[in-house]
């Protein structure tokens, strides 16, 4: 299941105060380039802004907004400083903005940092109690997301995404008819607001109603071309579907729209080795960038020696196998492949240890195996 949090805060509608008429003209297009959601063309134009004034806060604090949008994580950070360092009159929105872009790369401590001096600053502001409600979903206090979810809500009880944010987290409870209705109040309060569709969307295929998941799905990708996880979502319905084919396009959309989406490429290369006729040559392509994305990874070695294995090239998928055991000694599943590929090798005494090993952690499939080619080993 990937459900989606919004978190980005933008806040449109501010006064343009520049040097010159071409800050001003450049600044305007881009605000409405991002409100049209051409977010590449807005950055370069909040860009061209910056060129004429390099002292406004407000193209820096925006171009940041966008550039969080697009993934552009350390630029948005960049952008959120300079933002604060020139004295952004809202202080409170570069500051939390910037807490939420650290959340996303995965700096806790520093996330944690400016949600509470944004805090500290405006102790009224509902948008940050939303946001830090996400930091603590992450590092799984639930109990503390939800105050302070309940607190954000309770400051602005017609702000969408809070009750977005607490959906997600009674969905994991197991609160599946209270986390729906959070999301239909979401799409009551924004219906342009494309993760409420997206999460409505996981609740219906988890319940079995796969027709009723992909529409969700398909109408968040139509709110917001940007949003990975509805691509990455419709990816997997088509998957349970065996509609691979379908799958591989629906993967493909979600890394477009983020090229860094590890588990698109790990279902779109599975869905090429599983399609008629398999594209194995295409899932190797696959697992090898997700393991550029994710090098310690276990089950992207032994997936990527599966598949030229499934190729016949035995020799090759050996040191594929032996990376992840590695990484992870107790991964049984490349203990047991790596045993069939030296058995097509003809090198049973290895194999043979290979296979014992995997009995030994457990792996009952392995047990006819070994009675089938090492009795005399």
């Amino acid at each position: 299941m990937k459900p989606s949090l919004l978190f980005v805060i933008i806040c449109l509608g501010i006064t343009v105060y520049a040097n010159g008429q071409s800050y001003q003209e450049h600044f305007r297009k881009a605000m409405i380039l991002q409100e049209e959601s051409r977010l590449e063309e807005s950055v370069s134009e909040f860009s061209k802004a910056i060129f004429y004034n390099r002292d406004n806060p407000e193209a820096y604090y925006n171009r940041g907004v966008v550039r969080l949008r697009l993934y552009e994580f350390f630029e948005a950070i960049e952008d959120f400083t300079n933002a604060i360092e020139h004295d952004h009159p809202m202080l409170v929105l570069p500051i939390s903005n910037r807490a939420t872009t650290w959340m996303q790369i995965g700096e806790y401590d520093q996330a944690s940092l400016d949600f509470n001096k944004a805090i500290s600053i405006d102790s009224t502001f509902y948008l940050v109690y939303s946001n830090r409600g996400l930091l603590k979903y992450y590092l799984k206090d639930m109990d503390g997301a939800m105050i302070d979810l309940e607190r954000a809500i309770s400051l602005n009880p017609e702000y969408a995404k809070s009750y977005l944010k607490r959906g997600v987290i009674k969905h994991d409870k197991g609160d599946i008819q209270g986390a729906l209705t959070d999301y239909e109040t979401a799409i009551k309060l924004a219906p342009d607001l494309a993760e409420s569709y997206n999460n409505r969307g996981n609740i219906k295929k988890d319940l079995g109603d796969l027709d009723g998941a992909l529409k969700d799905y398909t109408r968040a990708s139509e709110k917001d071309n940007y949003l990975a996880d509805s691509y990455f979502n419709k990816g997997v319905v088509y998957g349970i579907q065996k509609k691979f084919e379908n799958a591989i396009s629906e993967y493909s959309n979600a890394i477009k729209a983020n090229p860094y989406f590890i588990d698109a490429y790990i279902n779109r290369g599975a869905s090429k080795a599983r399609s008629s006729p398999p594209d194995y040559l295409g899932a190797i392509m696959d697992f090898s960038r997700a393991i550029q994305l994710d090098p310690e990874n276990a089950m992207l070695h032994n997936n990527l020696g599966y598949t030229r294995a499934n190729l016949g090239d035995f020799e090759k998928s050996i040191p594929d196998f032996s990376r992840a055991i590695e990484f992870d000694p107790t991964y049984v599943l490349s203990y047991r492949n790596r045993a069939k590929s030296l058995i097509k090798l003809n090198q049973l005494p290895r194999a043979c240890m290979d296979l014992k090993k995997a009995i030994e952690l457990g792996d009952e499939y392995s047990i006819d195996l070994l009675k089938e080619f090492c009795q005399d080993q």
